[in-house]
């Protein structure tokens, strides 16, 4: 297998809906959250004003395609990652850890203060996986308005148990 980490261009687009709809199946072994694997996903045209920003990461297999994307976007002094989604059969080989490393870098050579997220506190592959890459979970006093704003969000659309995550540049 080789995978290459690059920038996506807007013909990547169209197929990063379906690279989330295929990752977000993994929900379909927590109860609770079984929902998430049928609900919406970021559209092609979402995708493509990222895409035009330069915040957004394909990996890209030499014989499947675009098969893993990362999807940020520059908030203020941090990059705010929205996504990461791998296609199943390319899981739990090392691909979205790359794709937080290409997405830190450029942050770094933004001059960005930090990596931020939210994500499930409790999921194996939300925060217990940003945790193993260099991120922590930022509570209490450490939540920025901008953070806590997108929990209370996010409680509002029915997802429990988020927390916010952060990733110091330095």
């Amino acid at each position: 297998m080789t995978v290459t980490i690059r920038l996506a261009r807007p013909a990547d687009a169209q197929a990063l809906p379906e690279i989330e709809r295929d990752a977000g199946r993994n929900f379909l072994a927590i109860p609770d959250l079984a929902w998430i694997a049928s609900d919406n996903v970021t559209s092609a045209e979402d995708h493509l004003s990222r895409v035009a920003g330069a915040t957004v990461w394909v990996a890209e297999d030499a014989e499947t395609g675009v098969v893993g994307f990362l999807n940020a976007e520059a908030i203020g002094e941090d990059l705010h990652i929205w996504e990461v989604a791998v296609r199943g059969d390319f899981q739990q080989r090392g691909i979205g850890a790359c794709l937080i490393d290409a997405a830190f870098d450029h942050a770094r050579a933004a001059g960005l203060a930090a990596v931020t997220l939210t994500t499930f506190r409790d999921v194996a592959w939300n925060a217990p996986f940003y945790a193993r890459n260099g991120f922590a979970i930022v509570e209490g006093d450490g939540l920025d308005d901008r953070l806590a704003g997108l929990l209370r969000q996010e409680a509002d659309w029915g997802m429990p148990r988020r927390c916010a995550m952060r990733r110091p540049i330095s």
